[in-house]
């Protein structure tokens, strides 16, 4: 793999990069490392992590011409080639991608296409896309950047240091902290589903709510998240958000909670802080899911979730409780082989005892 293909901006030798990851050097500290790689794709001039033991045999065949190992799998690693040891290879590799391969922004200035409203308020160093349109009273802070393609309606507003990817939908009126990051496609502060049945027909319910999300926030490639009927819809700092998530009208959730892909919430439920929600996990609405709660991948959650509790299944329970009815679930065919055994038996006694 050559620096092009691997987007690699500068070489580093093997002594920097363990220094830079606070690591120890085994073997050649002048080997020059071009880019970091898995143990499958990487080649002569990349450094591969060794983490996990269910990729040690991986290791005996890559052609990585240096590693980046835990101590506990260092004997698996062909002794000829320079390595450094880590207690936390995850860290260690966050640090290695972060300089192999720094972000890249596009540049600032209005592209002659994008189509600004009246009363647009514009921060220094903003970058606005081809093809973009911001309404009526749009505010965009310093350093954001805002892709091709975008729309941002009336009275949105967008913090500092944002990046907007192309294709990106904020309704009117959508408030937008500091670093945020929206992914292509996503639709922030749409209607939510809301209908009053009467006179034979479904009557569409107003929202005229708000719909914020604060600093910090990261928002993944066509999520959904619904203004507020009465109130608002709230993503709290710090919280990442994969992509394909549908939040609904009036969901408030905490400050650094993870959301995984496919996940639903219904209207009007509460998230706590620091809560974790895996792929496709599934909540009613006007639900209560405490601080620290984990609901695991393809839950359905139904009632409330206590804070720290970590639930699973449909309907979702506590874990531990599930994996007790699990275990006893897979004793029934040896269970029903000794009630058969056992009919055979006194199907037999009553035989003798007739006969």
């Amino acid at each position: 793999m050559n620096e092009h293909e691997s987007g690699v901006t500068a070489a580093l030798p093997m002594a920097e990069l363990s220094e830079l990851v606070g690591g120890r050097l085994v073997g050649d500290g002048g080997f020059v490392v071009g880019g970091l790689a898995s143990l499958e794709d990487a080649g002569p001039r990349d450094i591969a992590p060794l983490s996990g033991r269910r990729y040690a045999r991986f290791a005996e065949t890559s052609e990585a011409g240096a590693f980046l190992v835990s101590p506990a799998l260092e004997d698996r690693l062909p002794p000829d080639r320079p390595r450094t040891v880590v207690d936390d290879p995850a860290s260690a590799i966050l640090l290695l991608l972060r300089r192999f391969h720094p972000p890249e922004r596009d540049p600032a200035g209005i592209h002659p296409t994008a189509v600004l409203g009246t009363g647009v308020r514009l921060g220094q160093d903003v970058g606005i896309g081809a093809y973009t349109v911001l309404g009526d009273g749009v505010v965009v802070g310093n350093g954001t950047r805002i892709g091709p393609h975008v729309v941002v309606g009336r009275g949105a507003r967008l913090g500092a240091d944002c990046t907007v990817h192309p294709q990106v939908v904020l309704y009117p009126g959508v408030i937008v902290g500091d670093r945020v990051v929206l992914h292509s496609g996503a639709r922030v502060g749409s209607d939510g589903f809301g209908y009053l049945f009467a006179e034979g027909a479904h009557e569409k319910i107003p929202h005229p709510g708000g719909c914020h999300l604060g600093d910090d926030v990261e928002v993944g490639a066509n999520t959904t998240i619904d203004r507020g009927s009465v109130g608002s819809t709230v993503i709290g700092a710090g919280t990442k958000i994969d992509n394909l998530v549908q939040i609904a009208h009036n969901v408030r959730v905490g400050d650094l909670s993870l959301i995984a892909a496919l996940v639903g919430i219904a209207g009007s439920t509460r998230v706590g802080k620091g809560v974790w929600l895996g792929g496709q996990a599934g909540l009613i609405n006007q639900l209560d899911i405490g601080d620290g709660a984990k609901v695991a991948v393809a839950s359905r959650v139904m009632r409330d979730v206590p804070a720290g509790e970590t639930v699973s299944g449909d309907p979702a329970r506590p874990h531990r409780e599930v994996l007790r009815r699990q275990a006893a679930a897979a004793k029934g065919p040896e269970l029903i082989g000794r009630v058969k055994a056992l009919e055979a038996e006194v199907e037999s006694l009553r035989k003798a005892l007739g006969s």
